[in-house]
């Protein structure tokens, strides 16, 4: 009981999350069909809609992955509901097995709802994926809503990358977690048995990652 009520009030929340949203034009939309509201500065491309159609299938080309957390308790959920009520409506002259279908498909919309937090998340990384894109090309942010996580490179400042032993694992675990297609782990300390590292990942923030003895984990 306590899982659906937290379900119910955490889609609740996400049902109303961007709702001050234009519904056309820029700032409008969601996830890979969002419309950046953005500005263009000194160095930004001559062709807007050339580089807006590029940032938008970077945007959908991001990969969504489930967590599957809940899908022990989905799967009793749709089990006994599905069967209570194709147990229930042959008393009223409905066929057993069309009601269990009835049922099946009402645990399907039912998990579609569970996973509207997931698909939220998603549907950020997105936007900031695309909105970084158009950082890029010259393009300033005009949307509070969107976080931009792109730092322009300045090639008058040199820096040296940080790496140890366990770099590569931590890499590795960053391009698992969908934090770009190299990412590159800057290792910020280091102590007996352990070294940490700082991923940044263009579609999101900056990943936090602990390595201990080869094993490696993030931390956020």
């Amino acid at each position: 009981m306590k899982f659906i009520c937290s379900v119910v009030a955490l889609a609740a929340l996400v049902g109303c999350a961007g709702t001050n949203r234009p519904t056309t034009g820029p700032g409008s939309g969601f996830g890979a069909a969002y419309v950046p509201d953005v500005k263009p500065t000194a160095t930004a491309a001559s062709d807007y809609d050339a580089t807006l159609g590029k940032c938008q299938r970077w945007a959908r080309d991001l990969p969504y992955t489930r967590t599957g957390q809940h899908d022990g308790a989905l799967a009793f959920i749709g089990f006994a509901s599905g069967f209570a009520f194709g147990y229930t409506t042959p008393l009223v002259g409905i066929d057993f097995f069309a009601a269990t279908t009835v049922g099946a498909a009402g645990y399907g919309g039912f998990g579609y709802w569970v996973e509207a937090p997931e698909r939220q998340n998603w549907y950020a990384k997105q936007e900031t994926l695309m909105v970084n894109c158009m950082t890029m090309s010259g393009y300033e942010n005009n949307d509070p809503s969107v976080k931009v996580t792109y730092v322009k490179h300045d090639s008058m400042v040199q820096t040296v990358r940080k790496t140890g032993v366990d770099t590569y694992g931590a890499e590795r675990l960053a391009k698992a977690r969908s934090c770009g297609t190299a990412p590159l782990a800057d290792m910020v300390a280091k102590g007996p048995g352990f070294e940490s590292y700082r991923v940044a990942c263009p579609a999101s923030e900056a990943l936090a990652i602990r390595c201990e003895f080869g094993n490696c984990r993030i931390l956020r």
